[in-house]
């Protein structure tokens, strides 16, 4: 799935993802590792997302910054697009692949309000399922939640051009 993320606050983003991912593989050691020497490993401070989003902020280019890979221990795999016309947006495959699908999704409606969530494109570019770990599957009851508001979205336009709006809870 693809996000126009330009309007939102993106240390919120930032926060909602991190707190939303879960860590998997050599990330479980490094997670638990840093919670038991005291780190906070389950959110993130404002500081820490000032210095995640400093090239991005600071960064006059046309072109994509890779976000965060993993961070403490968890997989963020987040690359923000910049756009000539001032467009920003994020696409959440790498992201859900490692957390679960609609994971994305799901930690931004719990972030913000569904009139602030705009959907650039609703479908997966590949299949993340077949990677998925099997804690991290939805049941067919979430997934069909998420697939019946995805099917319920409204296209809307703006200055950037086409984009979903999902229905008002």
């Amino acid at each position: 799935m693809e996000f126009d993320i330009t309007n939102i606050d993106r240390k919120v983003l930032l926060k909602a993802v991190f707190e939303f991912a879960t860590p998997i593989g050599v990330g479980v050691a490094e997670y638990f590792v840093k919670k038991e020497n005291g780190e906070n490993v389950d959110s993130l401070t404002d500081d820490e997302c000032d210095e995640i989003l400093y090239q991005f902020n600071t960064s006059s280019s046309n072109k994509h910054i890779r976000i965060l890979d993993y961070y403490k221990g968890k997989p963020m795999k987040l690359i923000f697009y910049k756009a000539k016309n001032g467009k920003i947006s994020v696409q959440s495959d790498r992201y859900d692949s490692r957390n679960g699908k609609y994971r994305f999704l799901e930690a931004m409606l719990n972030y913000f309000s569904v009139s602030e969530v705009l959907i650039l494109k609703k479908g997966y570019n590949r299949d993340i399922m077949s990677e998925l770990p099997e804690h991290l599957v939805k049941t067919k009851e979430q997934e069909s939640l998420f697939t019946n508001l995805l099917k319920n979205a409204i296209m809307k336009e703006n200055k950037y051009g086409k984009y979903w709006e999902l229905p008002p809870r």
